[in-house]
């Protein structure tokens, strides 16, 4: 059975990797566009849908592309911000590791749990837009996108756990390609203008409502910068010089973007797409500008790809980081450990179930997720903007020289700028969209600092607990050692669990036997009579014929007696070859041991006995394969 799991698990997700085998990839800067600018234009195929729902609530979709000019000035203002960043710190720790070095540890948890919530986000949302993208192309399956999203997000997840790495150069069509759609549909779209009616009319904004309403469309295509972060800590994976390629790099792909953004803002301004039909932004334009089918199917092929490039990038992302948190004892240590696949397979495995909890719950509906989507990375925007604020001021005091303190003076200036325009933007976000979803964001950020404290505090009480002092550097040997047999019956596994205990060779050894049937107990003391086995046997009474609970006592008033005596506890347990027979066997005695476990000055020992199936299963794996070369 184990040889049978092992060749369907190799088969699944393919073959152990050797740490050594494992080389870092470095990209040039043509090459690293694809690679990690896919999550700022994956989000073209969503982000107009957020301006255009935020406007329509206040029936100001008029105003499309002064808002998506508006989404376009913050993208190329954080662009530079964070290129700023990138110069700084071309590490892969990204906002987290700027905040903690220079705000303190405390500001790098908010920021690290408002990185990851925004990640939980980023997959639900991606998901969700392929999701409609084929409810759009395939109507008959509109009534499924919750199916389709969690199949999608579990194949998903079996790529990302077999570590397949897609070829840069895919990734390359895949980007270039639906940017090269995009502009493509923007020159045919303003060609046939003069087939389309007038634009809607923007109204002029003389009251506060349209003034909230404007705000919120701009915080709400605020999402096109959700991928910035990853740009910024990819700079690692760049061919040197690291923070110059990877800061041009992340300009590039927000300057891309943000034009491809404005192409399917403008375009559903002027096609009067007003947000009312059913169906992803910019599906609805390409059938209005194109009306093809086939190009439609195109561009939406495109866009699902790129789509899922980012889901798999921001898998990566949070493998990564959650690793990075384990490391630095604020997340279970064992998200920082890779498989045999080096693959941090704790990070994926946890980001997936928590996505497709989220698709399920919201019902794979990009407008439901859109409004629980940008607290997240606005709020660790933030924190890192008043980091490079703290940075730069720092710098500042110890350079001399003009021109470069000129230099750093423009870059504050920068920086504060982008921290203000990024904390309104927060401000906004979390009052506009509070009530349609922004309250969960703010619940799960701060449910994981609390609960990344509470996980800091009990590994440092850990740590405490078992550090070595002076006095633990001489071992100190036990007074005694007392070992005591399970031995329920007189058989081969409880022979060999003796056999074990007298070689041991123990101050004072017993076997131990719990009597939950009379008869039973006297046939034992009989046939342990008969073996001389120079061991004293123990009955011990069970009234209410439990196992566990006598043995348990027993073990305890033992060392209560002698608190100085270690005991020594020897349980024999069965070893079987199909897995339907663990079932069948160590239950009481699985049961025992973990109580045991839990005494002090006691030590537990399983005596392995392996029945004949598991013998069978080992003899079938060690045999040689026919031809086989043997020594």
């Amino acid at each position: 059975m184990r040889g049978l799991w092992e060749r369907l698990r190799r088969l699944v997700f393919g073959v152990p990797v050797a740490t050594d085998a494992a080389t870092p990839v470095t990209l040039r800067s043509r090459l690293a566009l694809p690679v990690f600018g896919a999550g700022v234009l994956s989000a073209v195929a969503y982000a107009p849908d957020a301006v255009v729902d935020a406007l329509r609530r206040g029936s100001q979709q008029g105003a499309i592309p002064f808002m998506a000019l508006g989404v376009v000035a913050i993208m190329l203002l954080l662009a530079l911000a964070y290129r700023s960043n990138v110069h700084a710190r071309p590490d892969a720790l990204g906002d987290y590791g700027l905040v903690r070095d220079v705000l303190g540890r405390n500001a790098g948890v908010v920021t690290g749990a408002a990185v990851l919530v925004d990640y939980l986000f980023t997959v639900a949302v991606s998901v969700a837009a392929i999701t409609q993208l084929v409810a759009f192309v395939i109507p008959a399956w509109q009534d499924w996108d919750v199916l389709v999203g969690v199949v999608l997000l579990g194949l998903i997840t079996l790529v990302a756990l077999r570590a397949v790495h897609e070829r840069a150069r895919v990734l390359l069509f895949v980007w270039f390609g639906f940017l090269v759609v995009v502009v493509f549909m923007l020159a045919f779209g303003l060609a046939r203008q003069h087939t389309v009616g007038d634009p809607i009319a923007a109204n002029a904004p003389e009251t506060w409502s349209i003034w909230f309403s404007y705000a919120g469309a701009i915080a709400s295509g605020a999402v096109m910068v959700t991928g910035i972060e990853h740009l910024a800590s990819s700079a690692p994976n760049h061919a040197k010089p690291r923070a110059k390629r990877a800061g041009r790099t992340l300009v590039i792909a927000v300057a891309a973007s943000a034009v491809a953004f404005f192409a399917v803002a403008y375009l559903s301004w002027l096609y009067r797409i007003t947000g009312w039909s059913k169906g992803p932004i910019l599906l609805q334009v390409a059938q209005e500008v194109f009306d093809n089918a086939a190009v439609v199917w195109i561009i939406a092929i495109l866009a699902g790809a790129i789509l899922y490039v980012a889901v798999m990038a921001v898998f990566r992302r949070f493998s990564n980081l959650g690793a990075y948190l384990a490391r630095d004892a604020y997340l279970p240590r064992q998200l920082s450990q890779r498989n045999d696949r080096l693959v941090l397979r704790g990070g994926i495995l946890t980001i997936a179930s928590l996505s497709a909890v989220v698709v399920v719950l919201a019902g794979a509906e990009v407008e439901t997720l859109i409004h629980m989507y940008v607290v997240g990375v606005f709020a660790a925007i933030v924190m890192s903007q008043i980091a490079m604020v703290r940075w730069t001021s720092a710098r500042l005091g110890l350079t001399t020289v003009s021109g470069q303190r000129a230099r750093l003076q423009v870059r504050r200036a920068l920086h504060v700028v982008a921290a203000v325009v990024a904390g309104v933007v927060w401000i906004v976000v979390a009052v506009f969209n509070f009530v349609n979803g922004a309250w969960i964001a703010l619940v799960l950020i701060g449910v994981l600092i609390v609960g990344m404290h509470a996980v800091n505090k009990h590994y440092a009480a850990v740590r405490a607990d078992v550090r070595l002092g002076k006095k633990d550097l001489d071992v100190a040997l036990p007074s005694a050692t007392h070992g005591v047999v399970l031995v329920n019956q007189l058989h081969r596994p409880a022979m060999r669990a003796l056999a074990y205990a007298k070689a041991a060779r123990h101050s004072s050894l017993e076997a131990v036997a719990v009597q939950t049937d009379r008869d039973s107990s006297l046939e034992l003391q009989r046939m342990w009579g008969r073996i001389d086995s120079g061991v004293p046997l123990v009955i011990l009474d069970s009234p209410y014929r439990d196992l566990v609970a006598p043995a348990l006592e027993h073990v305890e008033r033992i060392h209560r007696a002698n608190p100085r005596e270690v005991v020594v506890v020897y349980v024999p347990e069965y070893i079987v070859g199909r897995w339907w027979e663990r079932f069948l066997h160590n239950r009481a005695t699985t049961r025992l041991r973990q109580q045991l476990l839990g005494l002090k000055g006691v030590v537990v020992a399983a005596v392995p006995w392996h029945l004949e199936s598991a013998r069978e299963a080992a003899a079938v794996e060690e045999a040689p394969v026919p031809g086989e070369q043997l020594p």
